[in-house]
C-alpha cells in the first residue's frame, strides 16, 4: 500500500494531528507528533546545509558520454580476461609431451582429494590438498596454489589418455597462478581436454554443475507422448539439403555446420544418407566430430575467442539479487601445432575463465545513474545479460529454481510498457543511451530519469571534517558499492567498505584504489547530516519521550550513506529486520536504492509518503508503515528555469498500527 498525504501541519500544534491517508483498500490514520517538526537550535540539517551551500554545485549528466565511459571501462576489464585466456592457450599449445601408454602419474582428483581409507591413509589420486575458504571465490574452500582435475564418473581415472593429458597440462598451474596475480579480479580458470578431463584453478572439491537448459528439457520431455515411429531418415535428408543450400548461396554467418540428433533409439540405418551427402566426413566415434569441425580453423590458424550466453551461478542462489546471479565465460580452442597432426585439425581442448556479471555492473556505479537510473547488458542476439528487472528464478515450494528460458529473455520483456491500463506505484519518463562494448558481442545501455535524474549534486568539504562525522555510530555506507576496491589485495578482502574508506582517508592504506568522486560525496553527506545524531538523541532524552510505536528514525543520501536511530529494543521491535543486512529491499545494494528512497523521491518536498511493506504484514497481528519526507535543493539554471534536485534526505519514522 502506498499513500501520499499533503497535510499542512501547524507548528503550534503540541500533539496529535491526525492526517488521513486513503489507500485503495483501507483507511489508515497515522498520528504525527509535534516533535518531528521541532526546530532544535543549530542542529537542523537545513541550517548545516546553508552553512556550506557555497561549495555545492550542480552538474548535468551527459548520457552519451557516460555510457561510452562505462563501456570503455568494461572493454578494458573484459580485455584482461581475454588476455589471460590467450596466455593459457599459448602455454597449452607449447606444452611438449610424447604420448606414453605406460605412464604412471598421480594427479589431484577433485572427487578424491583429502579422502582417506579405513586405515586413515590417503586414497590413490587423493592425497593431502590444503583448502582455505576464500571470499573472492564465493567463500568456497579452495587452493590458490594448485589446480586439480575433475574426471567424469563414467571415465576410468587412470586411463592412459587421462594420465597423459593430466601430465601435459600440469604446466598450466604456473600460468593460472601468474594470471591471478596479474589480475586479482579473475575467477575460475580452466582447461577442458578433448580426452575427457577438466583442470580447474583454483583447486577445490567437486562442485555440482550449473543448471542450464536441463530444466527446459525436463519440462518438454514430461509432455511427450509416444505416437508411432518417426521418419528420421527424411528429417536427415531435409537437414542436409537446408545446410547445403545455405552454404552454396553464402547465407548466414558461414560458420561450421552440424546436425544433432537426439533420440531414445534409432530405428534406421542412415548409411545411404551419409553416402549421398557427407561420406568423406563420416566418423564412428561421437567425439571425433570435433576434429572435423575444427580442421578449417587449424589450417587457417584461427583461434577465435567466444563469449558464452548468460548462465546461472547456482552457488549464489540465496546470496545475491536475482538480477546479479548470471555470469558469462570467455573461451578459446587449443589445437595441436605438431607438423604430423596439423592437417588433421586435432583439438586438444578448450581453455576459459568465468566473468560474473555483477563485477561488470560495478563499473556502472549506482550513484552516477541516480535513484531510478540503471545499466543493462545485452548480447548480440538481443538477450539480456544483466538488468535490474531480470528475474531468472521462480519459487517451487521453498526451493528456488531457474526458469527454463532465463538466458533468452528479450529486453522488451522486462521494460514496462505504458499501454497497460493498470495502477502503478509511480510513472517515470526515462532517457535511454546505449553503445557497443568493443571486441565483445555485448552492448551496454544506461537509463536516466528525466528531470533530477539528469543532474548530479556535488559538494566539497575537508577530509578532516568528513572523517570526524564518518565515525558516528549511527552511520553506515552501502557495503555492496565500491568506495574502495577491496578485491585486489587478499589482505583487504575481509574489510567492510567503511573500514576500507577509513584506512584510505587516514593514510594507513594509501595504495587502496578508491572512487574519489564517491568519497567526496560521502564526506559531504556525512558533514551535512551530522546534526541528525544529536537531534535524534535529544528526542529520545526528551522528558515526554518518543511516541509509542515509533521504532526507527532514518535517512539516506544518494552517496549510499544511511543514518538511523533505534527507539525500541530488538525484542519489542515489529520490523526486526528493517535496515539490517537481511532486508535487501530497504538497503542500498549493488542492484538498487532502498524502496523507501525510490518511492519518496518521486514526490515534491513537503509531501509525506506512507508505505507498508506487504511481506511484513502477512500472518501478523501488527503492521508497520514508513513515513518518508524528501529534502530538495533548488537551483536557478539556464534561461531562468527553476530546477529541483533531490538530494536525498529522507526523514522517516517507522511506526506500527495496532
Amino acid at each position: 500500500c502506498v499513500c501520499v498525504c499533503n497535510c499542512v501541519i501547524p507548528r503550534s500544534l503540541v500533539h496529535g494531528y491526525v492526517c488521513p491517508c486513503v489507500c485503495s483498500f483501507q483507511l489508515y490514520y497515522i498520528i504525527l507528533t509535534q516533535t518531528i517538526f521541532t526546530d532544535v537550535p543549530n542542529l537542523s540539517v537545513s541550517k548545516k546545509y546553508k552553512d556550506i551551500e557555497g561549495v555545492v554545485k550542480i552538474e548535468e549528466v551527459d548520457g552519451e558520454e557516460l555510457v561510452k565511459k562505462f563501456a570503455e571501462e568494461m572493454e578494458e576489464m573484459l580485455g584482461r580476461k581475454m588476455k589471460s585466456v590467450k596466455v593459457i592457450t599459448t602455454c597449452s599449445v607449447k606444452a611438449k609431451h610424447t604420448f606414453n601408454g605406460g605412464l604412471m602419474f598421480d594427479y589431484y582428483n577433485s572427487l578424491l582429494i583429502n579422502t582417506v581409507d579405513e586405515d586413515g591413509n590417503p586414497v590413490p589420486l587423493g592425497g593431502e590438498f590444503p583448502l582455505e575458504e576464500n571470499e573472492h571465490f564465493n567463500k568456497l574452500p579452495v587452493n590458490t596454489q594448485q589446480s586439480n582435475i575433475q574426471v567424469p564418473t563414467n571415465v576410468y581415472n587412470r586411463d592412459p589418455d587421462i594420465l597423459n593429458g593430466a601430465y601435459m597440462s600440469e604446466a598450466l598451474n604456473e600460468v593460472f597462478i601468474d594470471n591471478f596475480q596479474k589480475d586479482p579480479t579473475l575467477t575460475w580458470q580452466y582447461f577442458g581436454s578433448s580426452t575427457g578431463f577438466f583442470r580447474l584453478y583454483p583447486g577445490g572439491m567437486l562442485v555440482q554443475a550449473d543448471l542450464d537448459n536441463r530444466e527446459h528439457f525436463k519440462l518438454l520431455v514430461e509432455e511427450l507422448h509416444v505416437k508411432g515411429e518417426g521418419k528420421v531418415k527424411n528429417a536427415m535428408k531435409e537437414s542436409f539439403k537446408i545446410l547445403n543450400e545455405a552454404a552454396a548461396l553464402g547465407q548466414g554467418s558461414l560458420c561450421n555446420q552440424a546436425i544433432m540428433l537426439i533420440t531414445d533409439g534409432a530405428m534406421e540405418d542412415f548409411q545411404d544418407v551419409f553416402e549421398e551427402f557427407n561420406w568423406p566426413e563420416r566418423r564412428e566415434n561421437v567425439m571425433e566430430y570435433l576434429h572435423v569441425l575444427s580442421r578449417p580453423m587449424v589450417i587457417n590458424h584461427d583461434h577465435d575467442i567466444i563469449w558464452t550466453e548468460a548462465y546461472m551461478d547456482s552457488v549464489l542462489f540465496n546470496t545475491q539479487a536475482q538480477s546479479l546471479l548470471l555470469m558469462t565465460s570467455v573461451a578459446m580452442p587449443v589445437f595441436s601445432k605438431k607438423e604430423e597432426t596439423l592437417s588433421h585439425g586435432i583439438l586438444l581442448g578448450v581453455v576459459g575463465t568465468d566473468v560474473p556479471l555483477r563485477e561488470l555492473m560495478r563499473l556502472a556505479p549506482r550513484y552516477k545513474l541516480g535513484i531510478h537510473g540503471y545499466a543493462y547488458l545485452i548480447t548480440n542476439n538481443g538477450y539480456i545479460l544483466s538488468h535490474p528487472d531480470l528475474r531468472p528464478l521462480y519459487k517451487e515450494g521453498k526451493k528456488l529454481k531457474p526458469k527454463p528460458n532465463y538466458n533468452s529473455v528479450d529486453l522488451s520483456e522486462v521494460e514496462w510498457e505504458d499501454t497497460e491500463e493498470k495502477r502503478r506505484v509511480m510513472f517515470l519518463k526515462n532517457d535511454y543511451f546505449y553503445t557497443i562494448i568493443n571486441e565483445t558481442p555485448f552492448s551496454l545501455g544506461i537509463v536516466l530519469t528525466r528531470g533530477y535524474g539528469r543532474y548530479i549534486f556535488i559538494g566539497n568539504v575537508s577530509v578532516e571534517e568528513g572523517l570526524h562525522d564518518l565515525l558516528a555510530p549511527d552511520l553506515t555506507i552501502a557495503n555492496e558499492w565500491t568506495y574502495c576496491e577491496t578485491d585486489i589485495d587478499p589482505a583487504h578482502r575481509k574489510l567492510s567498505q567503511l573500514q576500507a574508506v577509513m584506512l584510505y582517508l587516514t593514510g594507513k592504506e594509501p595504495h587502496l584504489e578508491c572512487d574519489g568522486l564517491l568519497l567526496q560525496q560521502t564526506l559531504f553527506d556525512a558533514v551535512v547530516t551530522a546534526p541528525m545524531e544529536a537531534y535524534w538523541t535529544a528526542l529520545m532524552l526528551n522528558t515526554s519521550g518518543m511516541d509509542e510505536g515509533v521504532e526507527t528514525a532514518f535517512l539516506g543520501t544518494r552517496s549510499g550513506l544511511t543514518r538511523f536511530q533505534r527507539y525500541t529494543g530488538i525484542e519489542k521491535r515489529i520490523a526486526k529486520s528493517f535496515l539490517t543486512s537481511t532486508d535487501k529491499e530497504n538497503m542500498f545494494t549493488l542492484d538498487h536504492f532502498p524502496v523507501w528512497y525510490r518511492r519518496a523521491a518521486e514526490y515534491p518536498a513537503g509531501q509525506f509518503l506512507y508505505y507498508m511493506p506487504r511481506q511484513e504484514t502477512r500472518g501478523r497481528g501488527h503492521t508497520f508503515t514508513e513515513q518518508t519526507h524528501t529534502q530538495t535543493h533548488t537551483d536557478t539554471h539556464k534561461q531562468g528555469h527553476t530546477k529541483h534536485f533531490l538530494y536525498g534526505f529522507l526523514f522517516s519514522f517507522l511506526s506500527h498500527i495496532q
